[in-house]
């Protein structure tokens, strides 16, 4: 298992991760201009050769935000998903952040428990940021 950079080679399969992971997905064309901004760290989660999942992040000063979290579908519920938080934590322990926001659907029961246990505390709430669904806030201290 290992964190690779993105690459346009790995851009239809992150396309069908992301179809299968939200209602209201990200476009191919949200993926490039994230990929393009130099504040954004845009990683894909490799397991022998077939893509397990992907991250978006976005570092500004002291803070970060993680913009996408995705794994694939069929590799859900084995801890990948806590994987991919790990390394988003020691990215933020090696370039000294001090606060992760993040914003999560209500309804994501699995992804809030996640957050949760790696300390995240909940500071808000947007209403119909996803069109029909709030977004609970979240922020963790570091």
């Amino acid at each position: 298992m290992k964190f690779l950079p993105f690459s346009y080679i790995f851009l239809d399969d992150i396309i069908k991760i992301e179809n299968n992971s939200f209602p209201n997905p990200w476009t191919k064309e949200m993926f490039l201009s994230s990929a393009k901004n130099s504040s954004v760290l845009f990683n894909v989660l490799i397991l022998n050769k077939t893509i397990i999942g992907y991250y978006i992040i976005v570092l500004v000063k002291d803070e970060m935000e993680i913009l996408n979290i995705a794994v694939n579908q069929q590799f859900r519920n084995k801890s990948f998903g806590k994987s991919i938080l790990f390394d988003i934590l020691n990215i933020a322990n090696t370039k000294k952040i001090k606060y992760v926001f993040l914003e999560a659907r209500e309804s994501n029961k699995i992804a809030l428990k996640l957050y949760k246990n790696f300390g995240f505390n909940e500071i808000g709430i947007r209403k119909k940021y996803y069109k029909t669904e709030n977004a609970l806030m979240l922020k963790l201290c570091l």
